[in-house]
């Protein structure tokens, strides 16, 4: 990690944020930017479960990881529930930043609604449980 201390001092990095607890280059920037003193945020936008290996793997690493975390946002009510549970954290310490649409550029046309008088429903992602 010499080279990752090298960036935080030549760019006066101040705070290290992490998306995503399977990432280990997230995971280990976080680990060694709390060594070194800086602020370390992360982000969960993701639901795990608790009965197979890779999510009992991915919970125990977390726990650990965020064990000093400076703090912690989740995308949903759901996310930050499921985080309290995965990584025995306290939840008044999770913050809950909803994923934003610009709806000024997403605004549907209801003339163009089929079949009329219906409500139709997008979701972009795939549909897996960790999605929430």
């Amino acid at each position: 990690m010499p080279l990752f201390r090298k960036i935080l001092i030549r760019e006066k990095i101040d705070i290290v944020h992490s998306h995503q607890g399977t990432s280990p280059l997230g995971n280990e920037c976080l680990l060694h930017a709390k060594a070194m003193g800086y602020k370390a945020i992360f982000t969960d936008h993701s639901l795990f479960g608790f009965d197979d290996a890779a999510c009992i793997h991915v919970n125990k690493a977390l726990k650990f990881i965020l064990s000093d975390i400076d703090e912690v946002i989740c995308v949903s009510h759901t996310t930050k529930e499921n985080l309290t549970l995965r990584a025995s954290m306290n939840p008044h310490i999770l913050n809950v930043i909803p994923n934003a649409v610009d709806i000024s550029r997403f605004t549907p046309d209801p003339s163009k609604r089929y079949p009329l008088n219906t409500i139709n429903i997008v979701y972009i992602a795939r549909w897996t449980f960790r999605k929430g």
